[in-house]
């Protein structure tokens, strides 16, 4: 059968509060200005570095010293904080239950650092239902370069071709077309469908039951 992999933020659960809740407390502890929550929602996707570099002061954008700050306070903030992310969106345990049953390999790959992702999807979905989750790992280029999907359909034993990528970012479009995988965009995360089509998306989910007509 086939390997369907899912991103995780805005895509199986809303990590938004918990995301916020790490960023703003970073920022405030280094003198910094609170970001609202859409701010940070358009920020997200991108990996960690790349979230700290756009939530930094705008003067301070391109200063490395500053985002290597930023990065090392947030990645500690969030070791208090991404455990307010308690449950997936509704209806991901009957739909992952049906998508099992119907013969599919599900896994989870996200930019999001590997050690939180392991702990949600632990912490979420404590029956392994999912054969592996992946996040960023040092020396593996973030999504949308291909080294992390080609390493999950590798450990999983999958061609890329017999895969499909499911997430709500346009760099789950793009890590699917740079891998050579197929895609599903969902459009109830952190990114607009006009965003999804403008970066190339061509399948949608609407909602998560909307998964059991696309993978038959």
């Amino acid at each position: 059968m086939s390997l369907i992999v899912f991103d995780f933020d805005g895509t199986l659960a809303d990590t938004i509060p918990a995301i916020s809740a790490a960023v703003n407390a970073a920022l405030t502890s280094l003198g910094y200005p609170a970001r609202d929550g859409e701010h940070i929602r358009r920020s997200v996707g991108d990996g960690a570095r790349t979230l700290c570099r756009r939530v930094l002061p705008d003067e301070l954008y391109n200063d490395e010293a500053a985002l290597d700050r930023l990065a090392e306070v947030y990645h500690n903030a969030t070791k208090e904080y991404f455990g307010i992310t308690d449950k997936p969106y509704d209806g991901f345990y009957e739909v992952t239950d049906e998508l099992l049953r119907r013969g599919y390999t599900l896994a989870v790959y996200s930019n999001k650092p590997d050690v939180f992702v392991s702990s949600l999807v632990n912490k979420l979905f404590p029956d392994g239902r999912f054969a592996l989750a992946r996040g960023a790992l040092a020396g593996i280029p973030v999504k949308p370069a291909p080294d992390g999907l080609l390493e999950i359909c590798r450990t999983l034993g999958f061609s890329i071709e017999d895969t499909t990528m499911v997430g709500d970012g346009d760099t789950d479009v793009a890590v699917a077309k740079n891998a050579g995988a197929k895609c599903v965009s969902v459009t109830w995360g952190f990114r607009s469908r006009a965003e999804l089509e403008a970066a190339g998306g061509e399948v949608f989910a609407d909602s998560p039951y909307d998964l059991l007509d696309i993978f038959k």
